[in-house]
């Protein structure tokens, strides 16, 4: 397998639905992307929006280095890792079949204040926050639902779901007291 090798992590269910997230190399990092798949068809949610090899603060999170494990029969895990400008960067993308689900679980190691840190797409559907306070984005594509939910990190903080147009930014609003620190976001895609 190359270093650079496109990989896929699936959430397709028993009745051949369901959501891909595919991880595939340009440039300097890999970017990602999401479709909604029904048996043999894809249709594109989401694509990353993505910084080069002179933006410090990239919009997504700059990754470098890619491993898909298996752990059971059905459930994998992408393991993402890379770094720009100062700060180290990972991600793990966790599928769970029965669900439709993908969970993104971000991290930023940060050594001084933070330029503005997140994840961002660019969806190719109409997308709209349809709960503020739960924070949940709905789409529709081939006559499914599917959605976008911010989850919580377990340290209490509350990160941000925003849509303007075909945008969609996840930022976090975790605020260090200190640095070096790590920063985190947890979001779900479910179909």
């Amino acid at each position: 397998m190359s270093e650079h090798e496109t990989q896929m992590i699936e959430a397709i269910g028993a009745d051949a639905t369901g959501l891909r997230a595919t991880m595939e190399w340009t440039g300097d990092r890999f970017y990602h992307y999401i479709d909604w798949v029904a048996g043999d068809k894809a249709f594109r949610l989401l694509d990353s929006v993505e910084g080069d090899d002179k933006t410090e603060w990239p919009p997504s999170p700059a990754v470098q280095q890619l491993s898909v494990e298996r752990r059971t029969q059905m459930r994998s895990v992408g393991l993402l890792v890379g770094m720009a400008g100062n700060s180290h960067w990972s991600i793990s993308v966790e599928n769970d079949p029965p669900q439709r689900l993908l969970v993104f679980d971000v991290a930023c190691r940060v050594a001084g204040d933070p330029g503005p840190l997140g994840s961002q797409y660019k969806s190719r559907v109409p997308i709209k926050i349809i709960d503020s306070i739960e924070k949940i984005a709905e789409c529709s594509v081939a006559g499914r639902k599917c959605y976008i939910q911010i989850e919580s990190t377990g340290r209490g903080e509350v990160d941000q779901l925003d849509i303007k147009g075909l945008d969609v930014n996840i930022t976090p609003t975790e605020d260090p007291e200190s640095w070096p620190a790590t920063v985190r976001w947890k979001y779900r895609i479910r179909g």
